[in-house]
């Protein structure tokens, strides 16, 4: 039965083909590996080059995974294979949210709960403004409309006509974060300190990384209380809201943290994650990370991930309702905070959100949270 809520988001690849008869083989594809094998042949015939284009992603999927091989084996190759496609056009399952949520031991019904990444977009697009998406992504106006929270200052470039509102910056935040304008998942994030600005050639090095439009962000001193986690890395809270008139509803929350000599804790750069009880501030589940890794401990610190108490939650709980009803339209919205000396601070918005971070480490489905809502 096709969902109430369900849509495919324009912002991304068009993974379903939303049509009665595709609906009416879905359906019939959940009772019988027969009708799965026509859905996902459907697909393959109909969808050709998103369907060729996804074959190696599974297959570098079950490499990466933990026990990506175990399961092949159990399930068998070819089954595995037609489960993930079908997982992926029926529940908008990415190959990594088939792994994740352990749909290779779920039946129908179990999968059907899960707010997967796809599935996530297509809320977000239903019930945010049409110009959230744009906020959220252009980091300096994200950062003059929510500045207050941000507790720091910030700088972006986007060309060279940049240069010296750059060299004012520097000379005043001498160390700082570098991030690639448009990066995701931690990737290209350096921390550069005591930089000699005076030196062009250190200069020209800076601007010319990438495609030569990034943030520069004052450093975070890291409190104490959420240093003990990892001190290399900024550990932060990922807090999900949806509001509506005004009235802010915690989704859910996480902890995230870094691990070995890595400076971010995001789970796409080696980052592991860990359940938090949105009433009481307290991490409720190990940790794991999107590999299939699990730990009770952090593998650095040796510090016990369920149990440990997020310093002043109910501040940062004010803080995230107090930027939720700032910006308006922006109705599913998941925040990443850090504690510092300043108390709690604004990381940053994502007008999407990796549900996962919610839902992974417990297996515990949220979806029903945004359809009572």
């Amino acid at each position: 039965m096709k969902e109430k809520y369900f849509t495919v988001a324009k912002t991304v690849s068009r993974w379903k083909i939303d049509t009665p008869f595709e609906n009416w083989l879905g359906e019939k594809a959940d009772k019988s590996l027969f009708w799965r094998r026509l859905y996902v042949l459907y697909y393959r015939i109909f969808d050709g080059d998103y369907y060729k284009k996804g074959i190696p992603f599974i297959e570098k999927e079950i490499k990466r995974q933990r026990y990506g091989a175990e399961i092949e084996k159990m399930m068998g190759e070819a089954i595995l294979r037609l489960d993930m496609i079908y997982s992926l056009h029926r529940f908008g399952a990415c190959f990594e949210d088939y792994f994740l949520y352990r749909f290779y031991d779920l039946n129908v019904i179990g999968r059907q709960k899960y707010n997967t990444l796809k599935m996530q977009y297509g809320y977000c697009e239903l019930v945010n403004s049409a110009e959230i998406r744009n906020l959220f992504e252009d980091k300096g106006k994200c950062y003059d409309l929510l500045k207050p929270f941000y507790k720091r200052d910030l700088f972006v470039v986007i060309s060279r006509n940049d240069a010296k509102g750059l060299v004012d910056f520097i000379k005043k935040h001498s160390s700082f974060i570098y991030k690639p304008l448009n990066g995701h998942s931690g990737i290209g994030i350096k921390i550069y300190r005591d930089f000699d600005f005076s030196n062009n050639s250190n200069l020209e090095a800076l601007v010319s990384q990438g495609d030569g439009k990034f943030v520069v962000e004052e450093l975070i001193i890291q409190a104490p209380e959420m240093a003990v986690l990892h001190k290399e890395s900024i550990n932060t809270i990922r807090i999900a809201t949806f509001t509506v008139n005004n009235e802010v509803t915690i989704l859910g929350a996480a902890l995230r943290v870094g691990t070995g000599t890595a400076n971010v804790d995001n789970a796409g750069a080696g980052g592991m994650y860990a359940s938090v009880d949105a009433d009481e501030g307290i991490v409720n589940s190990i940790a794991r990370n999107n590999l299939g890794y699990t730990s009770l401990r952090h593998p650095d610190t040796g510090v016990i991930f369920p149990g440990f108490v997020i310093p002043e939650w109910e501040n940062a709980i004010k803080l995230v309702k107090q930027m939720a009803v700032t910006v308006k339209g922006a109705t599913v919205i998941s925040w990443d905070l850090a504690y510092s000396t300043k108390g709690w601070l604004m990381i940053e918005g994502n007008d999407v959100g990796d549900p996962y971070l919610l839902q992974a480490p417990l297996q515990t489905p949220i979806k029903k949270k945004y359809y009572n809502i």
